[in-house]
């Protein structure tokens, strides 16, 4: 309706001979023009910001219970990786008196206790179709972007880890204790005399050094744990 009333008032006056004036309207015009296109994208563009928004929150809530439930899930695989390392620990500050029988059978279930492994296998779904998508870019929390697209590369730190971990039991541990140990009965005197057996003891220290690797990839700089803390933290919806 304005610009048609100033096309009606241009007319009149270019009827009229008043060229100054229509040139005048003219440009009030296409300004009339601009301003309202200008208007129109400004408007958009909140509209987009604000779908942005609700789609953020809505992507965080989703981040925040998946890797609450994460959180809850690791807790017991750290405990049981803690309580193996400790057990290595305790074996080899034992290990002078290991010919002293009396410690042997101390020492012994600490040995046992040594041989575990324990995989972690979080839910990942969210996070992955996050990334896939390319919605992860929603999140303007850089710190937190910056911990969803690192997970998978500190998870697969950590798997790894394990599974060398559990390879050196399987391939090499097991296969020794099958030979020459006794499985139906862990606390015999044969399965404890292995502890004066030099390859059985260099086959403990390599696992107590993928055990010390395991604790690491947990409890580092950039480990698992503060991963696992850091996104529960920062995508919860305030």
């Amino acid at each position: 309706m304005m610009i048609k009333f100033f096309r009606n008032i241009r007319k009149d006056f270019l009827s009229e001979g008043k060229t100054s004036k229509y040139f005048k309207y003219a440009i009030g015009e296409i300004i009339l023009v601009v301003v309202g296109i200008l208007i129109a994208l400004q408007v958009n563009n909140w509209n987009e910001i604000r779908k942005d928004r609700v789609k953020e929150k809505e992507i965080l809530n989703e981040i925040h219970s998946d890797f609450k439930n994460n959180l809850e899930e690791f807790y017991p695989v750290k405990q049981n990786q803690i309580n193996t390392f400790n057990s290595g620990n305790i074996v080899f500050r034992n290990i002078s008196k290991l010919h002293i029988v009396t410690s042997r059978d101390s020492v012994f279930k600490h040995v046992t206790n040594m041989f575990g492994g324990y995989p972690y296998h979080p839910s990942n779904g969210v996070i992955e179709s996050l990334i896939s998508s390319g919605e992860v870019n929603l999140i303007r929390n850089d710190t937190l972007r910056r911990l969803l697209v690192s997970w998978k590369d500190v998870l697969n730190d950590y798997s790894e880890e394990v599974v060398f971990d559990r390879n050196l039991w399987t391939n090499m541990i097991e296969p020794y204790v099958i030979k020459n140990g006794d499985f139906l009965n862990l606390a015999s005197d044969k399965n404890k005399r292995l502890l004066l057996d030099t390859v059985f003891i260099n086959m403990l220290v390599r696992k107590q050094f993928f055990q010390r690797n395991i604790v690491r990839a947990i409890s580092g700089e950039n480990g698992l744990e503060k991963h696992l803390k850091e996104i529960v933290r920062l995508s919860e919806v305030k």
